[in-house]
């Protein structure tokens, strides 16, 4: 064998013996593993005490169990955030229903009237109406005056005002709103009264002056209709809603000749309320009460001949008396009479206690009834 040859074989034969040499310095720890013994788990001090868990800290609407929601797809939109407080809490379709007592109409929500009180506000905010009184003990809230001119071509929140009458489009009206909230009938629940009031320029000689206009049911069941939409209703629920606010009711005054041959009005109603509507339809029409009876069915008014020269719409006459008109005119007696248990008389007297058939007496009636019909 060759002399490098032996060389390298004795080289690796050392370093084998040097290799098994070291392992065999190294001491044995298998017998201290096995009689080592597991130390007592750590208990708190007592010096420390743990953190209760505050109720208020919980998140609501989350179980003990740790529900969570599903984390969202890579290539799911981000759900929009709801911005509006209002909508969080808002009725559902089936808790807003309209209510009617002749030709007054209101909503009736399945909601207390405290927190709905912000929602009606922020619903006249946003449709462009500045609120000018604010009364939450009395809940009336009063919006501004919102002036419209014809051809000026702005939207706004009178924007669809505009077309809610035809001589809109050619002079210059104002509108307002008043909205009445009420505790219902039902706990639980709050009743929506909504009233419109216009006023239009109208030339008188040299001037141009602001009058009144007749209200417009019309645009009443229009806001009305979006209140329920902004409350949480869908589309047909409030075209549902409109239409039963601009729908005709039953008749409930009649203006006939009796089988005397005079003009007499007839409410298919019993007296207590015939008494009760007939005293609110006088306050309506703004004439001077001068007397009433209840127990013999009298009201004594004073009534001009120049009384709603130029309106014969519900409550627009009223407005366009002056004080000297309420102090001018005559005194009549309206005498109301029980015809049974649902339905009551209302005939014309004059001060002696006659019966007056007279055209002035036929025009009070006239006009009473557009207001009771």
């Amino acid at each position: 064998m060759p002399f490098i040859h032996r060389v390298f074989r004795a080289s690796a034969i050392a370093s084998c013996i040097v290799a098994i040499s070291a392992c065999s310095m190294v001491p044995s720890k298998e017998a201290e593993y096995k009689k080592s013994a597991s130390l007592p788990s750590l208990e708190i001090p007592p010096d420390l005490i743990a953190p209760a868990i505050d109720d208020n800290a919980i998140i609501p609407g989350r179980a003990s169990g740790g529900i969570t929601a599903p984390a969202p797809s890579n290539n799911a939109p981000a759900a929009p955030q709801e911005t509006r407080a209002d909508k969080l809490l808002a009725p559902t379709p089936e808790n807003i229903r309209v209510e009617r007592d002749g030709g007054l109409r209101w909503l009736v929500i399945k909601e207390n009237p405290t927190p709905l009180w912000s929602k009606v506000r922020g619903f006249l905010a946003e449709s462009g109406f500045a609120v000018t009184k604010e009364e939450p003990r009395l809940g009336i809230l009063d919006t501004d005056w919102v002036e419209n001119r014809p051809g000026s071509g702005k939207g706004g929140p009178s924007s669809f005002l505009r077309k809610s009458l035809d001589f809109l489009r050619s002079s210059s009206t104002r509108d307002t709103l008043r909205l009445r909230l009420e505790p219902g009938v039902t706990p639980g629940t709050s009743e929506l009264y909504l009233s419109h009031r216009g006023m239009a320029q109208v030339a008188q000689g040299d001037s141009v002056n602001w009058l009144p206009r007749p209200s417009d049911p019309e645009l009443e069941a229009e806001m009305l209709k979006r209140l329920a939409l902004y409350l949480g209703a869908d589309e047909t629920k409030a075209k549902e809603i409109k239409n039963e606010l601009t729908g005709q009711p039953a008749p409930r005054a009649t203006l006939a000749n009796d089988a005397q041959g005079q003009l007499a009005l007839t409410l298919q109603e019993e007296f207590a309320n015939a008494w009760r509507r007939t005293g609110q339809a006088i306050d309506h029409m703004g004439l001077k009460v001068e007397d009433q009876d209840r127990a013999k069915g009298i009201y004594q008014v004073r009534f001009s001949g120049t009384v709603a020269q130029d309106g014969e719409k519900r409550g627009f006459f009223s407005k366009l008396l002056s004080s000297d008109d309420k102090e001018k005119g005559t005194s009549y007696q309206l005498n109301l009479a029980s015809q049974g248990d649902k339905e009551t008389r209302i005939i014309a007297l004059d001060m002696a206690g006659g019966r007056d058939n007279s055209p002035m007496a036929q025009r009070l009636l006239t006009l009473l009834h557009e207001q009771l019909k």
